[in-house]
């Protein structure tokens, strides 16, 4: 009887690497597949920042604050993240919408503008969203009494104020025209000129500095003489 010759592991130890090299490499394209579907590194979600979701808070008035009825209250808001408009509901109805400038980036600044009619005590919610993406709302409360005290001053020539952040300043009229910076939020020009249509006002900022601005009331609230405004440019 022969004796028994040993069996060689040579292509089982081939068979099993072979397994193992699939199997990672089924691992893998797995996971590609999951990051890309997440927006991860390693593959694109399609939407860039779609997934954002801002929060949003009240920087003034502070809630309990009382105003009177049928002036303008200055709801200053903020969120930590890119909004591009925001919604005040008065009593869970729909009192104010702004939109912001296009190509937002960062965080968004805002003064959204709501005038009481009647005396009572009123429950705000602030909600800022970034395309379909809405916020938590900020609620603030505000109590209404009475009018304001004292005759409101008049405004000398035509001042504007500017409603939004990175709001765009050129130097000419019209969105081809070469961009200069972006205003503050709540800055105050002075309004010196208008182009033939009226869509844009050459403004002067604090600075002395002369410039352009789009005529949006959501973004520039201007006010005081400004029909009889010359044809700058």
């Amino acid at each position: 009887m022969s004796p028994t010759r040993p069996v060689s592991r040579r292509p089982l130890l081939a068979l099993l690497m072979l397994s193992g090299a699939v199997l990672a490499c089924t691992l893998s394209l797995s996971g590609d597949k999951k990051s890309a579907s997440n927006g991860t590194p390693g593959g694109s979600s399609g939407g860039g920042d779609m997934g954002i979701v801002p929060t949003v808070r009240v920087l003034d008035p502070p809630s309990g604050t009382r105003v009177p009825r049928n002036q303008r209250v200055d709801i200053t808001v903020e969120t930590d993240a890119t909004a591009d408009r925001f919604q005040v509901n008065v009593d869970g109805r729909v009192a104010v919408t702004k939109a912001m400038p296009p190509d937002q980036s960062g965080p968004s600044k805002a003064i959204l503008g709501w005038t009481p009619e009647r005396d009572g005590t009123y429950n705000l919610e602030v909600i800022a969203f970034h395309g379909s993406s809405a916020s938590a709302p900020a609620a603030l409360v505000l109590d209404v009494s009475g009018t304001a005290s004292g005759p409101q001053i008049g405004v000398a020539g035509c001042v504007g104020r500017v409603l939004v952040s990175q709001l765009n300043y050129r130097d000419g009229p019209g969105t081809a025209a070469n961009r200069l910076g972006q205003f503050d939020v709540g800055e105050t020009v002075r309004v010196i000129g208008r182009n033939a249509d009226g869509s844009w006002y050459q403004v002067q900022r604090f600075n002395a500095q002369q410039a352009w601005a789009i005529n949006n009331a959501q973004w520039l609230q201007v006010e005081g003489q400004c029909d009889a405004l010359p044809v700058t440019g």
